[in-house]
């Protein structure tokens, strides 16, 4: 006996996330518009069913392990310092032409800053106003910088004259700093971009990849992994491997 869990996907459709056959019961934890690759993996004697997920903020699932992901890096970089940069909705037909026109603005003000004052690295967080307006949050490591000169090199570039600065008193809270200015707003309608930053501004870390599957005859399937496995794999036989891979065993055939 068989049975199943649904759960409303993005488009309002229902998705199998849950399937069972023979008492055992399986919870898919990924991606809501995920996609299927598959492949044998030389290293584990096994198919392997890799779940290839969207990574789009919009989406519930990605957006949150964006979101989190970011916020711890951005803490470790230990900046100092929280820039607002607004635009002038005066000089702009509409929100998106805003975007377009200032968004490449926030490194030609960078550059003038590091002539003066040398080192200024940031993180960039894009934000919309309720009317839909740009503003955006940059999370910086840099000296001390007068407000006034930071507005007037803002509004010589953009037109607009307003620019918040806040120090950073406690590293802690940078953290929440992200997490709020990139959670609390999925979706904005002409750009998926939230977030860029310098080269210099993220710590390098000395990151080991895992042991390779040595994948071969790999096969890339449309179908969502819980979809695709309910179909063409019995469930019984597979093991998680990681949230977003599973293995499957073939069972030793019977004499």
């Amino acid at each position: 006996m068989s049975t199943e869990k649904t759960q409303k996907s993005q488009d309002g459709s229902q998705r199998l996330l849950v399937a069972s056959e023979g008492g055992f019961r399986r919870e898919m934890q990924c991606c809501p518009i995920a996609r299927t690759y598959t492949a044998i993996s030389i290293r584990l004697e096994a198919t392997v069913i890799i779940a290839v997920e969207c990574g789009r903020w919009s989406c519930q699932h990605c957006g949150k392990k964006k979101v989190a992901k970011y916020a711890l890096r951005v803490k470790e970089a230990a900046p100092n310092k929280l820039i607002t940069l607004t635009v002038n909705p005066a000089k702009w037909g509409t929100p998106r032409e805003a975007y377009d026109g200032t968004r490449r603005k926030v490194s030609d003000l960078t550059k003038v800053l590091r002539k003066s004052y040398g080192e200024f690295e940031y993180f960039r967080i894009l934000e919309v106003t309720k009317k839909g307006w740009p503003h955006y949050h940059l999370i910086t490591r840099s000296p001390y910088i007068p407000q006034a000169e930071l507005s007037d090199l803002w509004r010589q570039l953009t037109g607009a004259p307003i620019v918040d600065v806040r120090m950073i008193k406690k590293v802690g809270d940078v953290y929440w700093y992200v997490v709020k200015y990139l959670a609390k707003q999925a979706y904005i309608p002409w750009t998926d971009r939230r977030a860029t930053w310098t080269r210099g501004f993220l710590v390098k870390t000395d990151f080991k990849a895992d042991t390779p599957l040595e994948l071969m005859e790999p096969q890339f399937s449309h179908e969502h992994p819980a979809d695709w496995m309910r179909w063409n794999l019995p469930t019984t036989n597979l093991i998680e491997y990681s949230p977003t891979c599973w293995i499957f065993q073939q069972p030793p055939a019977v004499e």
